[in-house]
């Protein structure tokens, strides 16, 4: 139920998300995991959305790899983003087995998947990096499970799921992660932590 209501709410706010996110987001913490890759590194953009940070890392030089779970969201990354490959995907359904990736970021993203699942996508993107690999990561820093009917359009049913910054600290280290630094991130009225981490 929550992933069909995240993918046909973002499918209805796609034009509305666009116009108001840029790369301005987290871009103390993008510049610093860009600056950790190698040259033309292969990244996942894991909850892309209409492709802010996949053009960020793609104007970089690196190889990006975006996923997201609206159509409409992804219809705006692919204009954004011409040189990147998007994929409609849930990041439930990830399978990232195999070392493909130098970095993943997901930003805004895993706040929207039931957070019983939380754990499980941590350790698909460990799976998913190579050896030492960087992952920057936005998940909550309070503890919350909530709906909106309001998000950005009128009429927009939005949800988000997701554990205190305790918990999530404690998870990445439990998944295999070396943590690196944390931020406070606020937006508006939210407050997140960003994390950034590396593969042990």
């Amino acid at each position: 139920m929550t992933s069909n209501l995240v993918e046909k709410g973002y499918d209805r706010v796609a034009a509305v998300y666009n116009t108001n996110r840029h790369s301005g987001t987290c871009r103390d913490g993008l510049e610093d995991f860009a600056s950790r890759l190698s040259e033309n590194a292969n990244v996942l953009d894991a909850g892309c959305g209409t492709g802010y940070a996949s053009r960020f890392l793609d104007q970089r030089g690196f190889s990006v790899t975006g996923i997201d779970i609206s159509n409409r969201m992804l219809d705006f990354a692919r204009k954004k983003v011409p040189g990147a490959t998007f994929l409609k995907m849930d990041m439930k359904d990830m399978d990232l087995r195999g070392d493909l990736f130098d970095g993943i970021v997901s930003l805004y993203a895993i706040i929207h998947v039931d957070r019983k699942f939380h754990r499980e996508i941590l350790s698909k993107f460990y799976e998913g990096l190579k050896p030492s690999g960087f992952l920057l990561l936005l998940t909550g820093w309070g503890d919350y499970v909530g709906t909106e009917d309001d998000y950005l359009v009128k009429g927009t049913r939005m949800s988000w799921s997701y554990f205190d910054r305790d918990v999530n600290l404690r998870m990445i280290k439990q998944s295999g992660f070396r943590i690196i630094w944390t931020k406070r991130d606020k937006k508006g009225k939210g407050v997140h932590l960003l994390v950034l981490a590396r593969k042990m």
